[in-house]
């Protein structure tokens, strides 16, 4: 799946997620404002810059933007995420799923939609790269955050980590599997 997929998967899945949910999840709603701490323009321009770059499958001029954008305010929280979703794609998933802790931690506490975010991004980032176990324990971090609010998001998310495991199981038979093509009859 490009990067661009799965960002606007991601993306549009917790929008339909905090949406689809809106008079139970009335706390996880986008905010108008999304930055969780007051932060710099340049950041802000910055993020905005590393996410179209993202977008456009430009995943290390994103790093290299979204890290700019980390030294003008390192506490604006999307910069991280930014950079995060850049590792990920780059194939550098620990170092993404510290920057997702980051940027959820740079949250404000009562932000719950966009510390959800970051804790959905690090848990999609662990399970794009078949690291089901930790993808488990972020979608159970993500599950305590929002299961009071928006129990269906909740549930699904468990079954993320469910879809993960059974798909590498499934890969890992397939490579276990001697070639099982039948062989060409002899004349």
């Amino acid at each position: 799946m490009t990067m661009r997929w799965r960002l606007l998967v991601g993306v549009l899945g917790i929008g339909a997620l905090t949406v689809g949910a809106q008079g139970e999840a009335a706390g996880l709603r986008a905010p108008q404002n999304v930055r969780g701490a007051p932060g710099s323009r340049q950041s802000a321009e910055l993020a905005t810059r590393a996410s179209i770059a993202q977008m456009n499958g430009r995943p290390a001029d994103a790093l290299a933007l979204a890290q700019q954008g980390i030294r003008a305010d390192q506490n604006d929280p999307w910069p991280y995420y930014t950079e995060a979703m850049a590792l990920s794609e780059l194939g550098q998933v620990d170092a993404a799923a510290a920057a997702f802790v980051e940027s959820e931690r740079r949250f404000l506490p009562g932000d719950l939609w966009g510390r959800s975010v970051a804790l959905y991004g690090r848990a999609h980032a662990y399970a794009q790269a078949g690291r089901c176990p930790d993808a488990a324990r972020a979608f159970d971090a993500y599950a305590s955050l929002v299961g009071s609010y928006d129990p269906r998001s909740a549930a699904l998310v468990h079954r993320y980590g469910d879809d993960c495991r059974a798909s590498l199981l499934r890969q890992q038979r397939q490579t276990a599997a001697p070639d099982t093509a039948p062989a060409v009859p002899a004349r």
